[in-house]
């Protein structure tokens, strides 16, 4: 189980099926039973309060959970009054407003409509790339220091809000099994993504070491796994993994896999 504070009413949980089984639930039955659905998250808010100092007083007013591969679960827990939760989401909805109409403004797609050809597939990609960042939470530091409150993509309290972020995330692996869909992913990173990554070849599958010190917060390292995920990538801890591929797998790339993978689309 993995936790991270959003602001000081709400956390994200990264648990996968064994966790939930160990705990005595079921992840189908989670679905359809929301006896059990309320006696599991009352059971994550408990072993929360053992990593996390934040505010449950006012009791679970919201979740989200929703079901990743690999039997991964990603469960939302808020205990702000809807009101309040509303106003919070409002505020990271137009920090992300502000940051998309600066990165991809009229004139620019203008630019773009005009172009043909190779140029016009290129100067798209970068402006899928752009779009891919503000919706993973990488907008401008400015944008970050004027912002208030905690919005969904925030990793720290609201006292944080103007500090730099960093993410304390750990390392780890992302399995492909198609190497063009592994080139798909990073292309919607870009070169700008700057994260330490390692791809080696294994078994005929496409393994990549990926580590998120760089990433602005926990939430931005999670929604990166999200998005690998979506592409088919399999995400997972890294234990020792790294020693495995060494000895029985090829490494490929070293140090900036994502980097040179972006360049290939």
């Amino acid at each position: 189980m993995f936790f991270w504070k959003i602001d000081d009413e709400t956390i994200r949980c990264l648990i996968h099926k064994k966790e939930i089984d160990s705990m005595g639930f079921d992840l189908q039955t989670l679905s359809t039973d929301s006896k059990q659905m309320e006696e599991f998250l009352n059971a994550i808010v408990k072993s929360s309060q053992n990593y996390i100092d934040w505010h449950t007083e006012n009791g679970i007013q919201n979740y989200i959970a929703r079901s990743l591969p690999a039997d991964q679960l990603l469960v939302t827990i808020s205990c702000t009054f809807p009101d309040v939760a509303i106003d919070r989401d409002l505020d990271q909805i137009k920090k992300m407003t502000s940051a998309l109409n600066k990165k991809i403004t009229d004139e620019r797609l203008a630019e773009v409509y005009a172009l043909s050809g190779e140029e016009k597939e290129k100067a798209f990609e970068e402006i899928s790339r752009d779009l891919q960042e503000v919706c993973m939470g990488k907008v401008d530091v400015e944008e970050q220091e004027t912002t208030t409150g905690g919005g969904a993509d925030a990793a720290v309290s609201d006292k944080d809000a103007g500090e730099k972020r960093g993410a304390d995330f750990p390392p780890r692996k992302l399995v492909f099994g198609d190497f063009s869909r592994l080139v798909q992913f990073c292309s919607l990173l870009g070169e700008r993504a700057h994260l330490y990554s390692t791809l080696y070849k294994a078994d005929e599958e496409y393994v990549l070491l990926v580590d998120f010190s760089q990433c602005e917060s926990d939430a931005q390292a999670v929604a990166f796994m999200i998005t690998a995920e979506e592409y088919g990538g399999k995400a997972g801890e890294l234990g020792f993994e790294e020693a495995y591929l060494e000895e029985h797998g090829r490494r490929m790339i070293d140090g900036n896999a994502i980097e040179i993978l972006s360049a290939m689309s």
